[in-house]
């Protein structure tokens, strides 16, 4: 193992911590997971391309597992100012329920996670015990999570409610010495419910998390997942996001990348039930020495299932993107449709990108279609745009935000789509 490794291995819990046991067991299982493999590497296929030294040169140390007294006004003063203000609001500070806000919906609950263990609340404990195995150092990150297994919240949604949207705000405080900080987010929701879960990553102190999000998703639910990152050059964001879909179910995810100094994001969803629905969507934007890597898969179980993912990518300056997105259609799946596009801008010759779509069909009668491209700015597009008025810079800039905007302009609710465009065009980064 790193040293790294290493370090946080020893400062794990020596007890299983509080709860009932099978979450003990939970608990148990990923601590000796963890110490006996560690964190991923390069030698890890499918990390190849991401490094943890960003975690090294900050030598962090692992947060505290327990509930977090209640946040100081100073503290609170670091959460940021939500994208929209419709809807109910959860605060996260450090990984821990800090704060909400509004009136709750009817029919919609939502627990930290401690007080939903201890309540063990119904489904909640097939829905952790589900996440796909921790072996190998590949999962290190979730195996780490598991053994922290505490800090977090459930959301639960019932059947038949439409709880509108769930605005969820992450932010760190200021600490003496950098932490990695270790949550779990649940969501259960029953058939025919339906949630729009908006998170929003930004404050003005850099922080390291693990952020594990598992959610099942009923029969004709649909859940609109917005999550957007804005947060310091030397954060470190590192979550994985596992969707169970039941027959009829939908789910859409739309990411927006637009800070971070490592980012890593691992999503899987799983078309257990006919006639599922999956879309994936994602713009990252880079510049500086950032890097984000996508890691998306989509496996279809069930006959008649779409499957659709979208991303766009600028990369600026020394920034690196990685982009990998798997669709795999298994026996008797058939009759199913998966679409994967990638399409990405390299504005310096020193920024790179690696994308890889990968698609296994196992099936009869499926229609699929897979694409991948890495180029520049269509030269005589910016000389026509600049012989209409515009600078140079304004005519790069309204371009590549063009080609970002292609996935905002996919959110239903046009007042956010139209200012995560404008965030975008903000931080655009620029050719050289």
């Amino acid at each position: 193992m790193s040293e790294l490794a290493e370090q946080l291995a020893t400062a794990l819990p020596s007890d299983a911590g509080s709860g009932p046991q099978w979450a003990r067991a939970l608990r148990d299982a990923g601590a000796e997971q963890f110490r006996q493999h560690g964190l991923p590497s390069r030698k890890d296929e499918a990390w190849k391309y991401t490094g943890l030294s960003a975690l090294d040169r900050r030598q962090v140390q692992l947060a505290a597992s327990s509930p977090a007294p209640a946040p100081a006004p100073a503290s609170q003063a670091s959460l940021p100012a939500p994208l929209v203000d419709e809807g109910y609001q959860v605060n996260m500070l450090d990984g821990q329920v800090a704060l909400q806000l509004g009136d709750l919906p009817t029919g919609l609950t939502v627990l930290s996670l401690a007080d939903a263990l201890d309540q063990e609340i119904g489904g909640l404990q097939d829905l952790l015990e589900s996440l796909p195995d921790m072996k190998g150092s590949t999962h290190g990150f979730t195996a780490l999570n598991t053994a922290m297994l505490n800090p977090g919240m459930l959301i639960h949604v019932a059947a038949g409610t439409d709880a509108g949207r769930l605005l969820v705000t992450w932010a760190a405080s200021c600490q003496d010495s950098p932490l990695l900080i270790n949550t779990r987010v649940c969501l259960i929701m029953e058939n025919g419910a339906k949630l729009e879960l908006l998170e929003q990553f930004e404050g003005p102190y850099a922080n390291a998390s693990n952020i594990v999000v598992q959610a099942d998703i009923g029969e004709y639910a649909s859940l609109q997942h917005v999550r957007f990152q804005q947060e310091p050059e030397d954060t470190v964001l590192i979550t994985r996001t596992e969707i169970t879909q039941q027959s009829g179910s939908e789910y859409a995810h739309y990411g927006f990348d637009l800070g971070g100094g490592l980012v890593r994001h691992d999503l899987h969803t799983a078309l257990r039930g006919s006639g599922a629905k999956s879309a994936i969507n994602g713009a990252y934007l880079l510049d500086g020495n950032r890097h984000v890597d996508n890691q998306a898969r989509v496996d279809h179980f069930a006959p008649g299932c779409f499957s659709e993912q979208y991303f766009r990518g600028v990369a600026g300056g020394s920034g690196r993107a990685v982009f990998n997105t798997a669709v795999v259609v298994h026996p008797g799946a058939d009759e199913s449709e998966a679409r994967q596009s990638n399409a990405n801008i390299l504005l310096s010759a020193r920024a790179e990108i690696d994308t890889k779509p990968e698609l296994e069909i196992y099936a009869d009668e499926v229609i699929a279609s897979h694409g991948a491209t890495v180029g520049q700015l269509d030269e005589q597009a910016v000389f026509y745009m600049r012989s209409r008025g515009l600078s140079e810079h304004e005519a790069r800039q309204l371009l590549t935000t063009a080609f970002c905007r292609s996935v905002s302009d996919k959110l239903t609710d046009p007042v956010l789509s139209e200012h995560i465009s404008q965030r975008m065009m903000d931080v655009m980064p620029e050719a050289g």
